[in-house]
């Protein structure tokens, strides 16, 4: 009987101590929350926003990493479409839904952009050669064309009136000038570039910058962020060294 009572009584303390803690915790945890609730209400009086990416809405996978901005041109009448190029020196098209559409592979890498004509026409040069292809990435008469000098920057359409056409192509201290047939025009003095230096360099960027507006923290500096329709909404295409090109939505 003696030995039923002792064990009795320990249970009993036993369910007490458990009860204890219990409760314990459960207050705890309510002031966690509490305390978290507070903070994330200090932080938007502050001003700090909680990034407004989530998870990507599509990854396209590539067969290496990036090596230009991608590009956004219309593909038709009511729909565009992105551009992007890899370390293989690969051109993909790809849809506004992740979808591949063609790719195309190029004997070197594309220089600074990407141009997008009023008929969607697309041209481009790499420091050998220049083209103009239409949005099934076929090329249009006359291109691509082998430069006679080496290219130091991308090509510019200079004039578009109709088919009247000028594409610039900076080589070294010289500008060569095609028309929209991939005839010959001229060659004029133009100032020295270094093989792959932007136009805008030196000039304050507009880009928003990765650091400080929330973008995902494996965003390379190879990105766009911009409308991908026409709807108010932008979305953000990124690619690192990771073979992917990721989007998202803002």
């Amino acid at each position: 009987m003696k030995n039923l009572i002792i064990l009795i009584a320990i249970v009993f303390i036993a369910v007490i101590t458990a009860s204890y803690f219990y409760f314990s915790n459960l207050g705890h945890n309510e002031q966690s929350r509490q305390a978290a609730g507070e903070n994330a209400e200090a932080n938007a009086a502050a001003g700090e926003e909680v990034p407004a990416y989530a998870e990507p809405l599509w990854t396209v996978d590539l067969n290496a990493e990036l090596v230009i901005e991608p590009t956004v041109c219309f593909y038709d009448d009511t729909s565009r479409f992105i551009l992007v190029q890899d370390a293989y020196h690969i051109l993909y098209a790809i849809s506004t839904n992740g979808e591949e559409l063609w790719n195309a592979q190029l004997p070197g890498t594309i220089l600074d952009s990407i141009q997008q004509l009023s008929d969607r026409s697309l041209v481009f040069t790499t420091t050998e050669r220049l083209y103009r292809i239409d949005t099934e990435g076929d090329p249009l008469p006359g291109f691509s064309l082998q430069l006679p000098q080496k290219a130091t920057r991308g090509a510019q359409v200079s004039h578009e009136s109709g088919k009247d056409i000028r594409i610039d192509v900076r080589a070294g201290n010289r500008i060569l000038s095609y028309d929209g047939r991939g005839r010959y025009l001229q060659s004029r003095p133009g100032r020295s570039a270094t093989a792959g230096e932007r136009p805008e360099q030196g000039e304050e960027s507009t880009k928003p910058d990765t650091s400080v507006t929330g973008f995902p923290a494996d965003c390379g500096p190879l990105f766009y962020y911009g409308p991908l329709d026409d709807s108010d909404r932008n979305y953000l295409l990124c690619g690192n060294d990771d073979r992917k090109l990721r989007c998202y939505s803002y």
